[in-house]
Parts: structure tokens; sequence; C-alpha cells
């Protein structure tokens, strides 16, 4: 075997080793999930007398997969906040846009002084044509306007940088989540009742690179309840 040929095997060698080790990681972040999503149970309080009514719709981040205690996710954290609201949570992990349209249409007969929506990551990840993205986002906005005089809408940080997502996948998911951030960003200024969370920080802010464990699951995904802390901090500046 010539010289040429023993580099050509080395590197598709290295290549194919690699690229299990890849499938392996997302694999094993699957697995985990699946246990970590089947514990979870979204947050919800129903007071006798309610002074306001609150949504929270949209994939396993509205659901609060990876909290140990769902007050600590988002939804949670809103009970904690307004003891006095009531709180009713329609998230459903794996959700996509075309999944939370469904469920907001469902929704039409009844209004809300707040809708949370929490939505995206599954679509980047996903690769979710962005076309299809735009519009759907859009009807969705259309639709919660028409129940909600306040609304507020975020989705994942930087994606690419959950650990689940190593070199070059973690490259394609960033490139993606900044694309449909734009696309969020643009359409949430159509409607003056939206207001976007904007949770992407430059990489030296952002706390969750500065303590994984602290911040993130053991799936490598999702968040811990510090680390819909993170992002509640966030949320509250738009409350």
């Amino acid at each position: 075997m010539s010289y040429l040929l023993k580099m050509f095997f080395i590197f598709f060698s290295c290549i194919a080793i690699y690229s299990l080790f890849l499938a392996y990681s997302i694999y094993h972040s699957i697995k985990v999930s699946k246990k970590i999503i089947a514990a979870t149970i979204p947050y919800e309080q129903h007071p006798t007398n309610p002074e306001m009514l609150i949504l929270v719709a949209g994939d396993s981040t509205a659901v609060g997969v990876g909290a140990i205690e769902n007050i600590k996710s988002t939804a949670g954290r809103l009970g904690t906040q307004f003891p006095n609201a009531d709180i009713k949570n329609v998230g459903i992990s794996g959700a996509k846009l075309k999944d939370l349209l469904l469920v907001l249409q469902g929704q039409k007969s009844k209004y809300y002084n707040l809708i949370v929506l929490q939505i995206g990551a599954n679509d980047i990840s996903h690769l979710t044509p962005y076309a299809e993205i735009r519009r759907k986002i859009s009807e969705i906005l259309s639709i919660a306007s028409e129940l909600s005089s306040k609304i507020i809408l975020l989705t994942a940080g930087d994606l690419g940088r959950a650990r689940v997502f190593q070199w070059p996948l973690s490259s394609i998911i960033t490139s993606r989540t900044l694309n449909v951030r734009e696309i969020f960003i643009e359409e949430a200024s159509k409607f003056r009742n939206v207001s976007y969370v904007d949770l992407y920080l430059d990489r030296n802010d952002d706390p969750f690179e500065k303590n994984l464990t602290k911040y993130y699951a053991p799936d490598s995904f999702h968040l811990t309840g510090d680390g819909y802390g993170v992002w509640y901090f966030f949320i509250q500046k738009k409350l």
C-alpha cells in the first residue's frame, strides 16, 4: 500500500470513528432525555379566586424538562411571582412550531392576561425550513394576539452550545439558532403586544459556558432548575 493510500485510509478511519462518537453522544442524550421527560410533571396552579390567567405553551422547556422540582421551571417561577394567578401549562415535549399552532387553536374560547411561548429549539435541531418557521411563528403570534394582550416569546439561547452537539454539528446548529433568532425578532416586532426575550449571549458572557453541570441537565440538552432561573431573569424584564 502506497503512502498516499495509507493516509487516505487513516483519514477516513478517523472520520468513521468520530462519526460513531457523534452518533453515540446523540443516542445517549436521547436515552437520558426520555427518562427525564417521563419524570417531569408540568407546573400548574389553580387558586380558587384567581386575579389573572396565565397560559404557558411550547416545547419541553415550557414543560420544564430538566428541572428536578417543577417549581423551578418557567411556569413554576411565574407561580412564585404571581401566587394568585391561575397558570395553565400546555407544553408538549418535542413540540415544534406546527404543534404549538394546533395547541393555540384549541384555546380560542378563553382569554388570558399573559401568554408565555417557549418554542423553536426542535425546529432548529430538526432542520425545519426557514420559510416554514417564519410562516408558522407568524400564524402563532396572530392567534396568540387574539387570546391575550400580553405575549412573551422566547426560544433557546445558542442551541449549538449544548454539549450534546459536537463539532461540526455544533456549528450548524449555532448557525440555525442565529437565523431563527432573527426570524423571531422580525416577526415579533410586527405585534405591539409581543415581547421577544433574547437569550442569545456572547460566549464570554454566557453563564452556561462557565458551569455546565449547574445549568445543563444530565442529557446535556435540557436545562436544570438553575438554567431556567437564568432564563427567567431575562423573562422578568419583559413582565
